[in-house]
């Protein structure tokens, strides 16, 4: 069995580079509603062009739509998936669940993936989404190998991609609000500011760059720790293991990084999948362009060793020595001597252990020479004992290693691809007829006609004709189009010149381009006029103060209309049994592995007949379930993240009768919201959660933050809840279930 190997593509020099490594599809993103916003991106030209050549090669494209959508950008979305329809890629990478509504009912050409932000972590998630219309799902990174075999076998040949290389969140993709709520920068809006990799004493206070994930974080202080700081994936060789469990796409992580890591990676996974031997790119190869810890996260289900890195973050190199000494020439300039263990040359890059404000030291070889002949040379072998020349204040000691951190060998193995568009067909093949009579000439295809009038005398070689139409309605390229089947019409055999001919296909194209835009804009028109199924929405809802707490902790004094109570797959009749069925709505959790499922379908069921009618689902996978278990009164936690009106249809549709809106709303979408006629609560008060995680972090305590255990997940918040300003005259909910254990 085979599986897709999925490349990155931050901008179209990158996706050519991985075609060129042996990618079977990149994944790519526009300027917007991309989780990768500070990469470079692409344009709709450029997407058009990477599309033609992707299939011109047998090759596919998956653009990257995995954002959450505010209702004010509803209008942009819905152009920029017509768009995307006309230029045709593979599928769409999608999280917002309004965007899949959309696509399903006014872009049907535009098949959908799942996001890894929809967090499908077990078999009921994986199939809920294909419920909804996804044809493949993005598994959540934290998923043991057993786990994504036990789903691949029960999800009715659903489509399933894992991750297999690259960074690693430290929260569950999709529940980060870390970046939202302390420097509002949204990891679901594609802007995360890589909290994550802030030192303890930094965080709260600090920001990252942009080009963080690129260049990775340097120590801020020696002894600093990273307690979130996740070392990176990398499965090597057990990619194998996944395609036995049924996986069909292996997905490299990556798009801020270079189209040299990426071709790097692309072909290190080529050549294990290929099973070729011989030459080609080593770990090493790798580590010099880019190298952290590694991981496999949880593959093994076991977790034999922490996959936090807490004492580093960035690039720091292959391993090639140790420094032996160093020592001044009678010219006062300062030589390190080292064993290398690969060859090296003139302008590769060094990395030491030693530390200089944050950062590994480095330079850049500009001189070197073997230690016994110590006459400077360009290159040295493997193997050799060499001196590089040191700047004059470059301190390092004895003992210590030296890193290959670029080598310009390596750049070479990957030479730039080249493009020509107009090498690689259009995705809309016409079938063209020409007419040539006495006084014009006319071209008709795809409902749309063309045609130059003039004198069109016989023709002396009526035979060449044919070619000559052909010869000219070929070129096509740098256009949408395509020549399928040809048809001449040409009854008293004229004659047609070639410049006519060339003015006559630029004519053609223009009205096909006329055409299609027309059609276009009508599809924008209709989809905008949905106006979600509004007439099916109940009215004249009633403010009510709700409150939510987690089995255990105590009701606080106060008057609520209702208490919501968070179970798990472990809770007990006793504890439940403390709360009132006719008052009580139960809310399932957000994260349930695989084994656990079935245990809490069990409780569902057990519950629901003793009496309690109200539940909360916290992801598509629990509304699947309560939906099963026979559940009509069924509300959705923030968790589900309906942020538009085609996000409150879609889950309307599914049984939602009410929703939770996200602590990450903007004051405008709030509104939005408050004024949508659904039932919306909203949240006055929260502890929000800022990491969930299966992850222990390094640290059990970090700046200004509580760290706890719940539910077998690791939460990071604030000890103090924050509070919210609600929509006057709104229902509002005060949620202690995140709350720290006091």
């Amino acid at each position: 069995m085979s599986a897709e190997l999925l490349s990155p593509a931050g901008d179209f020099e990158t996706a050519l580079a991985a075609f060129d490594a042996g990618a079977d599809a990149v994944y790519c993103g526009l300027a917007d509603f991309s989780a990768r916003a500070f990469a470079k991106n692409l344009s709709f030209e450029d997407l058009g062009n990477l599309v033609r050549f992707a299939h011109a090669k047998g090759k596919k494209v998956y653009v990257t739509f995995n954002t959450l959508v505010d209702e004010v950008d509803v209008e942009q979305a819905v152009e920029t998936l017509s768009r995307l329809e006309e230029i045709g890629p593979d599928a769409l990478i999608v999280q917002d669940l309004g965007i899949a509504r959309l696509c399903r009912r006014h872009f049907p050409g535009l098949a959908l993936h799942a996001s890894t932000q929809l967090v499908a972590h077990n078999l009921e998630g994986v199939l809920a989404l294909k419920d909804v219309g996804f044809t493949r799902v993005v598994l959540a990174r934290e998923l043991s190998l057993a786990e994504i075999a036990s789903i691949s076998k029960r999800c009715g040949g659903l489509e399933l991609e894992c991750f297999i290389h690259g960074a690693l969140c430290y929260s569950i993709s999709g529940l980060c609000l870390f970046g939202a709520m302390e420097k509002g920068r949204s990891g679901n809006r594609g802007k995360c500011p890589y909290c994550c990799r802030m030192a303890s004493s930094a965080l709260g206070t600090s920001s990252a760059s942009p080009s963080a994930s690129t260049s990775g974080f340097a120590a801020q202080a020696p002894g600093t720790i990273y307690p979130f700081s996740m070392k990176d994936l990398r499965l090597g060789e057990d990619v194998r293991k996944l395609v036995d469990a049924g996986v069909v796409s292996l997905k490299i992580e990556g798009r801020m990084k270079s189209a040299l890591y990426v071709a790097a990676v692309t072909k290190f996974y080529r050549q294990i999948l290929d099973s070729r031997g011989g030459k080609g790119v080593t770990l090493a190869d790798l580590e010099t362009i880019f190298s952290r810890r590694t991981t496999e996260l949880y593959l093994d289900g076991k977790g034999k060793e922490s996959p936090i890195d807490p004492e580093s973050l960035g690039h720091l190199g292959a391993p090639i020595g140790t420094v032996k000494r160093v020592t001044k020439d009678r010219e006062g300039r300062r030589w390190l001597r080292f064993h290398t263990a690969r060859a090296l040359e003139v302008h590769d890059g060094l990395q030491f252990d030693t530390m200089s404000d944050g950062r590994h030291l480095g330079l850049g070889i500009r001189e070197m020479r073997p230690a016994i002949s110590r006459t400077p040379v360009f290159e040295v072998a493997a193997g050799t004992d060499v001196e590089i020349e040191l700047p004059e204040d470059f301190q390092i000691r004895e003992g210590e290693n030296v890193y290959c951190s670029m080598s310009n060998a390596v750049k070479r193995m990957f030479p730039a691809p080249s493009f020509r568009p107009s090498d690689y067909p259009g995705g809309v093949k016409i079938d063209l007829e020409v007419t040539i009579s006495a006084d014009s000439i006319s071209a008709a295809a795809n409902g749309v006609t063309a045609s130059i009038p003039g004198t069109f005398d016989s023709a002396k070689n009526p035979e060449k004709t044919y070619g000559a139409v052909e010869k000219a309605f070929s070129k096509l390229g740098e256009t949408n189009y395509a020549l399928g089947k040809l048809s001449l019409i040409d009854p008293d055999r004229r004659f047609a010149p070639m410049s006519v001919l060339n003015d006559l296909r630029r004519d053609l194209v223009e009205r096909l381009d006329e055409a299609r835009e027309k059609a276009r804009r009508a599809k924008v028109e209709e989809a905008l006029a949905d106006d979600g199924d509004l007439t099916e929405i109940p009215q004249g809802n009633v403010a009510a103060r709700r409150l939510k707490i987690r089995v255990g902790q105590t009701v606080p004094a106060g008057e609520w209309d209702e208490i919501i109570v968070a179970v798990t797959s472990s809770t007990s009749d006793v504890e439940v049994g403390a709360f009132d069925a006719s008052t009580t709505r139960l809310a399932l959790p957000v994260y349930t592995a695989e084994p656990d499922f079935n245990k809490l379908r069990v409780l569902v069921k057990r519950l629901h007949r003793e009496g309690f009618e109200k539940w909360e689902a916290s992801d598509l996978a629990t509304l699947r379930l309560l939906k099963a278990a026979g559940v009509s009164d069924i509300t959705a936690d923030w968790t589900l993240y309906a942020f538009n009106s085609h996000a409150l249809a879609e889950l309307s549709s599914l049984g939602v009768k009410r929703f939770v809106a996200s602590p990450e709303n903007v004051r405008e979408n709030l509104s939005y919201l408050a004024e949508s006629g659904y039932d919306i609560e909203f949240l006055a008060q929260q502890a929000t959660p800022l990491f969930v995680s299966l992850t222990k972090p390094a640290a059990e305590q970090a700046d200004g933050l509580a760290i706890y255990r719940r539910d077998n997940l690791y939460v990071t918040t604030r000890p103090v809840p924050r509070t919210f300003d609600a929509p006057t005259g709104a229902s509002t909910r005060i949620d202690l279930s995140w709350n720290p254990p006091e």
